[in-house]
């Protein structure tokens, strides 16, 4: 999800955000190509994607981050791990919704991953720093959530 898009677009003009969005989107894909991500959907400014592992995604939201940078570009990512079924464009379950809200938690630049996701990831190198409990908008109970640590 890019951060403040709307500001972003408004400043720019159509024309040239369309040309921005078109790198971002290319830097996107190119990257999920790379680590064998899946796109399942855009929501305008972001990307649904999906991950055999969630490894993968975590190394894939950091090389996004960094590539669309050179765009001038911020975003925040959030993962989850769960259970889901793709019905052609859409992605039905609790799992996406999760995931979906752990990103809107994030700020610019950083990429949050709910506990399900850190306690997958037990015996990875990659490093965490707690985040502390957040009540997810219509999710039941709090989540604890982590961020990845660069």
């Amino acid at each position: 999800d890019i951060v403040r898009s709307t500001e972003k677009a408004a400043r720019l003009g159509d024309a040239r955000w369309k040309q921005v969005m078109e790198h971002y989107y290319a830097a996107v894909r190119r990257e999920l190509k790379a680590l064998r991500g899946k796109e399942v959907v855009t929501t305008g400014d972001g990307v649904l994607a999906t991950f055999r592992a969630p490894d993968a995604g975590i190394r894939c939201a950091t090389a996004i981050r960094e590539a669309v940078r050179t765009l001038g570009l911020e975003i925040r990512a959030g993962l989850h791990a769960g259970e889901y079924r793709v019905s052609g464009t859409e992605v039905v379950g609790l799992a996406f919704h999760i995931g979906t809200r752990v990103a809107a938690k994030a700020r610019a630049g950083e990429i949050l991953v709910s506990s399900a996701v850190r306690d997958l990831m037990a015996k990875s190198e990659i490093r965490f720093k707690d985040h502390g409990f957040h009540q997810l908008r219509g999710v039941p109970k709090k989540w604890r959530l982590y961020r990845v640590e660069h």
